[in-house]
């Protein structure tokens, strides 16, 4: 029972967080009418590293709590390598959905300005969205929300519609586009987790839906 209080709470703080955090970055551009897009485009840079930095404080937190279980966070990556298959297998099943939400959720972010093509990317901002992002959220939000949230939620279905709706409004509740491909994302990767009980098909499409999508969404 505590442990599912505890993660209801994070399910709770982790999209409040955010959301807080992405309407005092983002307000002050739009307040005077027409943002200007390359101040809009530099709020974008800081908010993904602002949330960034959220995500790795919280996998902070599910360390400690799987300390007081006396677990550790390689147990929830839990890779079997005689269910290779399985793996693949079902991964191949869950691709072209996770491609196609991705693509919307990248190609929604270039239609606000905070993104833009890779030609007109600083090389900060390069090595920002195609290696630090499609790198680090995979690990990160695999493990908070698939990893940990996840199995001590009750019920199957149930467990992964809560968990895949905290999952989309910590991406954003102002886009409401961005907001239904990362519920779908979230949907898809938590089936995933469902039959293999293991976090790595979901990190491998995870970054695939990051990395990948960012081809096609400037085309």
């Amino acid at each position: 029972m505590a442990a599912r209080r505890t993660v209801v709470i994070l399910l709770i703080a982790l999209p409040l967080l955010s959301n807080v955090i992405s309407f005092v970055i983002f307000a002050p551009h739009f307040a005077s009418g027409q943002p200007d897009p390359t101040a809009l485009r530099s709020a974008g840079n800081q908010m993904s590293l602002t949330v960034g930095l959220l995500e790795w404080v919280a996998v902070a937190f599910v360390w400690w709590q799987l300390r007081k279980e006396g677990t550790s966070l390689g147990r929830l990556v839990n890779f079997q390598p005689q269910r290779l298959r399985q793996y693949l297998q079902l991964g191949l099943v869950a691709l072209l959905p996770t491609l196609l939400a991705g693509w919307l959720f990248v190609r929604t972010l270039a239609k606000t300005g905070a993104l833009v093509s890779p030609g007109e990317m600083t090389t900060s901002e390069f090595l920002t969205w195609y290696l630090l992002v499609p790198l680090t959220a995979p690990l990160v939000e695999e493990t908070i929300w698939r990893g940990f949230a996840l199995p001590r939620l009750r019920g199957y279905w149930r467990a992964i519609f809560w968990s895949s709706l905290s999952f989309a409004l910590f991406h954003g509740i102002f886009s409401p586009t961005a907001l239904l491909a990362t519920f779908l994302l979230g949907l898809v990767w938590g089936w995933l987790y469902q039959a293999t009980k293991s976090t790595l098909p979901g990190m491998v499409l995870h970054f695939f839906s990051r990395y990948l999508a960012l081809v096609p969404g400037f085309a």
